[in-house]
């Protein structure tokens, strides 16, 4: 299934019997069609946050983007792939920054989007992906009188999601996004398969290319056979137009499970600040 999937798609998009001659079919760009709030957690990122609270650090270094899609008329079909890593990063004198733990995800994605009106576009994301988490050589192990055995995190999921934007004026921009994901194969066995996405935001021009945005996501999971409600909020200025490459810094406050394959099980809750270059 990992590879007959998108190997079907791309015959599917080259067959010229399934468009017709007003149809174009195109290679690698950045205008990719799924676009997620920016609040969302597990999604490409290149940027760093400070948290205001503790001496960490989170480095977000990745990108997603369609290699080949297709445009027919009011609707869009496009096939990607999504490279990215957060990692926990730990504060020290002299501007020292030693890694403490690395999560990296790797996938493709299948897109759909449709024009509905002026006003309002739907894209859908089909997305297969796995993730691992590893402790690297800045972690600092707990003193014990027990030998340490390396715990091995990593999964395989797939993630549904859909993205409704609608522009209620030039300024005014909203966006919502509900998403769910099924895990088929994950270390430890004891992962919850399911998991649902709530997304919200609201972004406001103050000119052509700078806005304010307000953005919170929401997922509802289960660790340990407990259901937990986690939170994501981030609050910032962005310069640059909408989807389009841009800079953003923001505030951010996390609330929920921890969300780092090596710290599965455990609580997080920080405030931060940080900056985002967005391709």
């Amino acid at each position: 299934m990992k590879i007959k999937l998108p190997l079907l798609l791309l015959i599917a998009l080259l067959n010229s019997s399934i468009y017709s001659k007003s149809d174009s079919l195109y290679f690698f760009t950045s205008d990719v069609l799924f676009v997620p709030t920016k609040a969302g957690i597990f999604e490409s990122r290149t940027g760093v946050t400070k948290f205001t609270d503790k001496k960490n650090l989170k480095l977000d270094i990745g990108v997603s983007f369609d290699v080949i899609g297709l445009n027919s008329g009011i609707e869009r079909f496009s096939v990607g792939v999504d490279f990215f890593t957060f990692s926990n990063l730990r504060s020290e004198q002299n501007f020292k920054f030693p890694v403490d733990a690395i999560d990296y995800l790797f996938g493709i994605n299948l897109n759909y989007k449709k024009h509905i009106s002026l006003k309002n576009n739907l894209a859908l994301r089909f997305r297969l992906s796995h993730i691992s988490s590893h402790l690297q050589d800045g972690h600092i192990y707990e003193r014990s009188d027990t030998i340490f055995k390396p715990f091995v995190f990593s999964k395989e999921f797939i993630n549904l999601a859909i993205v409704n934007e609608y522009s209620v004026n030039n300024e005014l921009h909203l966006k919502s996004m509900l998403g769910i994901d099924y895990i088929f194969h994950s270390i430890p066995g004891s992962i919850s398969k399911l998991s649902g996405q709530l997304g919200l935001e609201a972004r406001y021009f103050l000119t052509d290319i700078l806005s304010l945005y307000v953005s919170n996501d929401l997922v509802l999971a289960s660790v340990n056979s407990k259901s937990n409600l986690n939170e994501n909020f981030e609050s910032g200025i962005t310069l640059g137009k909408l989807n389009s490459r841009s800079i953003s810094l923001y505030y951010t406050f996390y609330d929920g499970q921890d969300y780092r394959g090596q710290y599965y099980g455990s609580y997080l809750n920080y405030n931060g600040i940080g900056g985002r270059i967005e391709f």
